[in-house]
Order: C-alpha cells, then sequence, then structure tokens
C-alpha cells in the first residue's frame, strides 16, 4: 500500500511539470481532501477483524504518524513491519508530527484502554473537533501536547476541560488560538493537578 507522503510526493512531481489551470488546481483540492478522508475513516469491517488498538494503529502509520505499543520499546513507524494480526496489541502513546491525521480519524480512539500520551505537532489538517474527539480516552490519558497546528482555536483547547486524569499539557504556535490567558483560566479550574506550559 502506498503512503499518504508517497502519493503526495508523486502528485508534487507530476503538477510541478506541468502548468495547471485555476479549476485543475481546485480539483487537485477536493481530490487531497477525498484522499485523505478515506485515509482516515474507520472501517468496521476491519475493526470487528482486528479490534481498536491494531485498527488505530494502522490509521496512525497509514497516515504517516507514529504509535508506540505497551511493553515494546520502540515506535512503530513502518506500517509493513506491525506485528501479525494474531498478535494482541495495546497502544499506550502516539505521536502525530507531520501527519496527515484528522478529525474524523480520531474515531479510531474509541475504546483504547491504555493510550496515555499523544503528541500533536504539525498536523496540518487538525481542527477543533479532533480535540474534542479526546473525550474518548479521558479516562487514560496523561500526557498532550498541541503544536504548530494551524487550525486549532481556543474553542479546541477549551475542550480538553474533559480530560480529568491529564497530568501534563503543552501548546505552543497556535496562531488562531487568540485567548491563551483566558483559556488557561478555564483549564486550571477544570484539570487542578495538571502541569501546564501555554503558549499561543
Amino acid at each position: 500500500m502506498l503512503k499518504l507522503q508517497t502519493l503526495r510526493g508523486i502528485a508534487s512531481t507530476y503538477t510541478g511539470t506541468i502548468r495547471t489551470p485555476p479549476t485543475a488546481v481546485t480539483s487537485n483540492r477536493n481530490l487531497w481532501g477525498w484522499i485523505n478522508m478515506m485515509f482516515n475513516r474507520v472501517d468496521t469491517a476491519r475493526l470487528k477483524a482486528v479490534g481498536p488498538d491494531r485498527l488505530c494503529a494502522e490509521w496512525l502509520l497509514r497516515n504517516g504518524a507514529r504509535a508506540k505499543f505497551v511493553n515494546v520499546q520502540h515506535e512503530q513507524v513502518n506500517y509493513n513491519l506491525l506485528p501479525n494480526e494474531n498478535v494482541p496489541v495495546l497502544i499506550e502513546e502516539f505521536d502525530g508530527t507531520d501527519s496527515g491525521i484528522m478529525h474524523i480519524g480520531f474515531d479510531h480512539l474509541k475504546n483504547l484502554t491504555r493510550l496515555r500520551k499523544i503528541r500533536l505537532h504539525n498536523c496540518v489538517y487538525l481542527e477543533d473537533q479532533a480535540l474534542t474527539k479526546l473525550r474518548f480516552v479521558a479516562q487514560t490519558l496523561e500526557v498532550l501536547e498541541v503544536s504548530n497546528c494551524k487550525n486549532v482555536t481556543d474553542y479546541g483547547l477549551l475542550a480538553l476541560r474533559d480530560l480529568k486524569k491529564l497530568k501534563q499539557l503543552s501548546t505552543h504556535n497556535l496562531p488562531y488560538v487568540k485567548n491563551i490567558q483566558k483559556v488557561e483560566e478555564e483549564l486550571r479550574k477544570a484539570l487542578p493537578e495538571c502541569n501546564m506550559d501555554l503558549k499561543p
């Protein structure tokens, strides 16, 4: 299976050699939007076959993110090197740095029981809706970073109030967060035990 970055590379190489009219550019954007959606959607038949943790790992790696399993020292970075489907796995961390994950994909977090750490850095498709879906792992999530995600706003950060087990939260380079002081005030009220380093 071609990785999303490979497909994007092929497209950029191809379109870089041809002058494309504005209508073609719009069509190209619509095509990539559709491809991203397909790479992020939950496959319910696959979910029944392999379970939530395996399916979540497949989603992450398919979109260029990384996953770490309980009792495994290294991160999973290559889709083709995931353990055999018969080997049970539990995700405890994921790193979405530079990945193509988007909010519809965060439905993969449902029924995860051991996920405790998430890093969301430079996720170009990440929006507030994705942060609201972190409630699916509110009972286990302890560490969260949201940084350089240009579509995240105050509303998205305020949704983190539901993460009652959170111990560490850091944010930076979020240009559409307009009142980080107010956000921090609200989050500190809701999460008094959480260590926060919040920058816009």
